[in-house]
């Protein structure tokens, strides 16, 4: 059975669990768990991220995009107090013309908004547009840990397009 800290793959299998780009960490069998590879990005106990007194995390919504996405559920979810968005964009972290005004709106107005691909893999690269706007690439994090990684850094007080691009880029 092979190890792995990536996206699930399968509804529920054994090898459920697939890391599509890196592949796995290692494995586990009947006499030992053998690892092969170590995560070399920060985690766990060596987060900058301290959960224990907070009672509630910061709203924070993922938001799709398909061909002529429209504006609308990025306004309302701003209006309703998200404090993040995160994109889970086509191909690269991609957005429809609609929906990228929008974010740079939300943003604007103080939203933190990530963008990480849907596809399952690869990685979300930050363009001059995404920097322009204020929307930080998610790497290669699922929309899903893309949106974990986000709740914990607002609600940390790290909310800044800046500091959001660090977090990103060690996590």
């Amino acid at each position: 059975m092979s190890v792995s800290v990536a996206a699930a793959t399968r509804a529920a299998k054994v090898e459920a669990f697939n890391s599509r780009d890196l592949g796995f960490l290692g494995v586990a069998d009947p006499d030992r768990v053998t690892f092969y590879r170590a995560p070399v990005r920060r985690h766990t106990f060596m987060s900058e991220f301290d959960v224990a007194k907070l009672t509630a995390f910061p709203r924070v919504d993922m938001i799709d995009s398909y061909a002529a996405a429209p504006a609308d559920l990025i306004d309302f979810v701003v209006g309703a107090g998200a404090k993040g968005i995160v994109l889970s964009g086509h191909g690269a972290g991609g957005s429809s013309p609609e929906q990228q005004k929008a974010f740079k709106t939300a943003v604007d107005k103080g939203v933190a908004v990530a963008a990480a691909t849907r596809t399952g893999s690869g990685r979300v690269i930050e363009t001059e547009r995404m920097r322009t706007d204020g929307v930080v690439a998610a790497d290669n994090l699922s929309p899903q840990k893309a949106r974990i990684l986000l709740m914990l850094a607002i609600a940390s007080g790290k909310g800044t397009p800046t500091e959001l691009r660090r977090i990103f880029d060690q996590y």
